[in-house]
């Protein structure tokens, strides 16, 4: 039960050292939207507002399904900037405990950070004040990454400084293992240099040049948490990579495989760019100044339905920025600072049919699925690969073409066109937190 209007307390307020946080925004054209996340032993919640329209007070007698006490005042009349001042006074464990006044510049409820509920909690959370390599796996392999990639991924791209992560791109013949000559004529023994390999597919732990193709031509980083969530948010402040043929990535992958090998599991990109300055594709620049969102999705890699759930926002993307996810059993959103860049609703139907996929569903009666199933976080920087189409128009020539037999050979020996593009660190991806809440 809710009401409103101008009450009389009697029971004592107390002074008291517990604080809540409420949420305070607009909703709907004009309305305000008060909400303080349940916590045990709150029993009635009273918000008193002053705002141009005078000073009155809201009841709350009862949380809502959302564990959030919540009074709507749809005829507020209030808009975007106004100042309002506010104050809570929350019955809890028997007493009432009353807050100071406080204001705040209204802003509308979907450009907020979403308050989480009681059942909600933070699963993972790191500020890269060091780096624990514990807590995730570090790639080690030059398979390529499954999209014909030029990198090999070392775990001495991957380090901490400054207190942020720093996945950095750096050209093979400057590690003091390699040189122009063993770039051509040599050999990849990724366990002899590094003591580990992560992947072995496609000669990822021992490679050797061969025909016309070189060794990869460029090192680079990427981790994967240990961590994993069903439901809940990701958020990632990051600063992504400039500089051609640079493709960073903050994405999330299937702790299990639950359905089988890609894309049965099922992908979601939180976030992926092109670090050159122009790549024009249908007359829109999907350079570094566009940021997209996708899903994969599908029995086999021929059927990926990833084209019903991609979205890209455009903006100035080079910069701190947070990527985030919003997911739960009916939608999954992805966010850039709390910016809605896709917004994927949990099919009636389910996700098989709303596909058409033929023959036997492989995700039976679920129908978010495979998005029903606890995934982990993956940062990458990754460098060339079948991410830079043929068809588009560059800020530099693209050096290579899907079909040929040497691919990072074509790459690496147009280094002229696309080296001076890569600046110090610039070409890294600076990660400031992550953390992963579970709902």
């Amino acid at each position: 039960m809710k009401r409103t209007g101008f009450l009389f307390l009697c029971a004592a307020l107390v002074a008291s050292a517990k604080n809540f946080y409420p949420e305070v925004s607009i909703t709907g054209e004009s309305g305000l939207r008060l909400g303080i996340v349940d916590e045990d032993g709150i029993t009635k919640v009273l918000y008193t507002v002053r705002s141009k329209s005078g000073e009155r007070t809201y009841e709350v007698t009862s949380k809502n399904g959302d564990d959030i006490w919540e009074y709507i005042d749809q005829n507020a009349n209030v808009q975007i900037g106004d100042l309002v001042e506010y104050k809570t006074s929350v019955e809890y464990g028997g007493e009432w405990m009353e807050s100071k006044w406080n204001k705040v510049f209204l802003t509308p409820r979907g450009l907020m950070m979403p308050r989480k509920s009681k059942r909600s909690y933070t699963v993972f959370r790191d500020d890269f004040n060091s780096f624990n390599r514990d807590s995730y796996t570090v790639e080690v392999s030059s398979w390529g990454g499954g999209n014909g990639e030029f990198q090999v991924y070392t775990p001495e791209n991957v380090y901490t400084a400054n207190g942020w992560l720093y996945l950095k791109p750096t050209l093979t013949v400057d590690h003091h293992a390699f040189d122009e000559g063993k770039l051509y004529h040599g050999r990849m023994d990724v366990n002899s240099l590094w003591h580990t390999c992560t992947n072995s597919v496609n000669w990822g732990c021992d490679r050797t040049s061969f025909g016309q193709e070189i060794l990869p031509p460029v090192m680079s980083g990427k981790v994967t948490t240990h961590a994993c969530i069903r439901y809940g948010r990701v958020n990632v402040r990051a600063r992504i990579s400039r500089g051609d043929w640079i493709w960073p990535a903050i994405w999330m992958l299937s702790c299990d495989r639950h359905y089988g090998t890609w894309p049965r599991s099922g992908e979601i990109d939180i976030m992926e760019s092109r670090g050159n300055l122009r790549v024009m594709e249908g007359g829109s620049n999907h350079g570094v100044s566009y940021v997209g969102s996708t899903l994969h999705w599908g029995p086999d890699s021929n059927h990926n339905a990833y084209y019903l759930t991609h979205k890209g926002k455009h903006g100035d993307w080079f910069g701190w920025h947070t990527y985030s996810l919003e997911w739960n059993d009916r939608h999954i959103i992805l966010y850039v600072d709390n910016q809605e860049v896709l917004r994927v609703d949990t099919p009636a139907q389910g996700f098989w049919n709303w596909a058409h996929f033929s023959g036997h569903n492989i995700w039976g009666n679920s129908h978010n699925a495979p998005f029903d199933q606890p995934f982990h976080l993956l940062l990458n920087v990754a460098v060339g690969g079948g991410y830079f189409p043929d068809n588009a128009q560059y800020n530099t020539p693209k050096p290579w073409h899907h079909g040929s037999s040497h691919p990072m050979r074509d790459f690496w020996e147009h280094r002229g066109d696309w080296l001076p593009t890569w600046h110090g660190d610039d070409v890294a991806m600076l990660i400031d937190y992550v953390e992963m809440i579970q709902y």
